[in-house]
């Protein structure tokens, strides 16, 4: 027996079908299946412009689980952030100098680069004196109760997040590492002097978008389709970041828009798929994207179980300057 739009759905999520695996696709097919029915059509060509038009509305149409936004406005945002400025528009240059996280270790780097450059430790790291005086000023950025407060640093490679910017220096053609020493480039340079770090930032966040694989940072699955969607979630801090909010209700407009992610991870015997996505989204995206970036604060919850770290999560002003949404 067919199962019917409004009946249970058989996979036992206890949604309608319509709501869970009858696909968006699927609904559409039905609803241009109905149109077409309804019409009289004397030639193929017909049918198709009708079915061209039909399918253009509908993508257009603003979709809840979207919070607001229609299909085609969301794949732009997943396969163009970058080139949809009729949608979405990033300053090549930001009104002022930012305090983000990432611009603070950029900082360090470069003070201790000379015209002879810095010598890199035998395994091509920054020297571990920088590394353990950054952590020193560095610790301000990070909530209470983060590792970087009780780790010891023994390399370069221990302070994760002065390694990710000094990966996105070199992705980004700011810096290059010859000879066994690190330089600036020409390119930083030029940047610098013309616009400061406010003409450096742009450029550090497109590449962390675009070059650098988040999954790099962690241990999760590699679930590329997180770092696809950070714009969407740059759009739901928009929405709803004025106010702090535990960072479960961003994994549930995430998961709530894109269901079909829990299908990239895999459930293990301490854990099910979904949780493992909720945990890798939340510290890819909430905490090592938007807060590392300076787009957003976050604060540990007091109180919380030993075993069960909880944050909540509101936008600074930096994010309404990075990008604008015009839609």
């Amino acid at each position: 027996m067919k199962t019917g739009r409004n009946d249970p759905c058989p996979c036992g999520s206890g949604k309608k079908y319509k709501h869970c695996c009858l696909s968006p696709a699927s609904v559409a097919n039905e609803e241009l299946k109905d149109l077409l029915e309804g019409q009289e059509i004397d030639t193929i060509e017909d049918m198709q412009a009708l079915a061209d038009q039909f399918m253009q509305q509908r993508n257009q149409l603003p979709q809840d689980d979207f919070q607001g936004l229609s299909p085609e406005q969301v794949h732009r945002m997943l396969h163009f952030p970058f080139d949809t400025p009729e949608f979405f528009t990033f300053p090549e240059t930001l009104s002022s100098e930012s305090d983000a996280p990432i611009l603070h270790l950029i900082q360090e780097i470069a003070a201790a680069i000379d015209e002879k450059g810095l010598k890199a430790t035998a395994k091509g790291n920054l020297p571990l004196k920088l590394c353990k005086q950054a952590k020193v000023d560095y610790q301000k950025y990070k909530p209470e109760g983060d590792y970087l407060y009780r780790r010891n640093i023994s390399s370069e490679v221990d302070f994760d997040d002065l390694h990710t910017a000094r990966i996105i220096l070199e992705l980004s053609g700011l810096l290059r590492k010859t000879k066994g020493r690190f330089f600036l480039t020409k390119k930083y340079q030029q940047i610098v002097k013309k616009s400061g770090l406010a003409g450096l930032y742009p450029l550090l966040l497109k590449t962390y978008c675009r070059k650098f694989n988040w999954g790099f940072r962690d241990g999760y699955e590699e679930i590329p389709f997180i770092q696809h969607s950070f714009l969407f979630t740059m759009y739901l801090l928009k929405l709803h970041g004025d106010d702090w909010k535990l960072f479960f209700i961003y994994e549930d407009y995430f998961l709530q828009a894109f269901p079909m992610v829990i299908n990239e991870a895999e459930s293990e015997p301490y854990r099910s798929a979904e949780d493992g996505v909720r945990a890798c989204y939340s510290i890819r995206t909430l905490d090592r994207f938007l807060h590392f970036m300076g787009l957003t604060s976050i604060e540990k919850i007091p109180g919380d179980k030993p075993f069960k770290r909880e944050y909540r999560i509101r936008k600074l002003p930096l994010l309404d300057e990075v990008v604008r949404f015009s839609i």
